[in-house]
């Protein structure tokens, strides 16, 4: 190969790191969007009697303001957001390429793999706050009728628990595979970039902001729900703004 047509390889892939790491901030967006419209109502017990039901978690009453359009709206930007992901694992893949394939490609791979839950816990979300929803306004209709929407609502908030230990154990796993290999100085990142390009510890940071209500109102409860969504923008912002030159990428 030429200079010239090498430069211009170089230059090519430099584009399409810095176009995946903006899928990755887009995608962040969109569930950050998906957060807001299904859980960033405020809460008001006052308002809400089903809250005051056995089991039922005050966290409920960020949904039950919202409307099914609303709920659907949220649901499924995280649905469409999801594919985004992928192209930043690949995105992450490249900046930790020069260590190596050992370094580089089984973060990137469960990185992508933990992405094939959150679509489906997004979605499940709708199904939630629908159950509870619908148990309040037809309360009036009989004990029978409420109960067994409780229980529906009860399966539904199972089923997002138990989806989320997948997501949090790859992602965890993979953050830790992250800053070892940044910290070996030879990936495209700085040293010092491994606990915020890997996810993690930017989805931790951002869940304890987000989930204290430290941001002023109405920030706050709009908020409440976005702490992971909040972490990977920062985490594939950063990311992308450090490799978005392409010079460490050509090692």
């Amino acid at each position: 190969m030429t200079r010239s047509s090498i430069s211009r390889h170089f230059q090519g892939r430099t584009k399409l790191v810095r176009w995946a790491g903006l899928a990755g901030v887009a995608g962040s967006v969109l569930y950050a969007i998906g957060d807001v419209l299904l859980l960033g109502s405020k809460i008001e017990p006052e308002n809400h009697p089903i809250l005051r039901e056995p089991g039922v978690k005050p966290e409920v009453g960020s949904m039950l303001p919202a409307s099914t359009a609303r709920l659907t709206t949220g649901a499924m930007c995280g649905v469409f957001g999801a594919p985004l992901y992928l192209a930043a694992a690949w995105h992450l893949h490249e900046g930790l390429a020069p260590a190596g394939r050992t370094r580089s490609l089984p973060p990137a791979l469960l990185l992508a793999g933990a992405w094939a839950t959150p679509a489906f816990i997004h979605g499940t979300f709708f199904h939630w706050a629908e159950a509870y929803r619908v148990a309040e306004e037809l309360a009036p209709e009989g004990e029978r009728v409420k109960r067994r929407l409780l229980r529906q609502a009860d399966d539904f908030g199972r089923a997002i628990v138990i989806a989320y230990w997948p997501f949090g154990i790859a992602t965890a796993a993979a953050s830790a595979l992250v800053i070892a290999a940044v910290a070996t100085g030879r990936t495209a990142y700085p040293r010092w970039a491994g606990p915020v390009v890997a996810p993690a510890l930017p989805i931790v940071a951002a869940s304890v902001v987000t989930g204290t209500r430290l941001p002023p109102e109405p920030a706050g409860h709009m908020l409440q729900g976005a702490g992971i969504s909040v972490g990977h923008l920062i985490s594939y912002g950063a990311s992308t703004a450090l490799l978005w030159s392409g010079r460490r990428l050509r090692r």
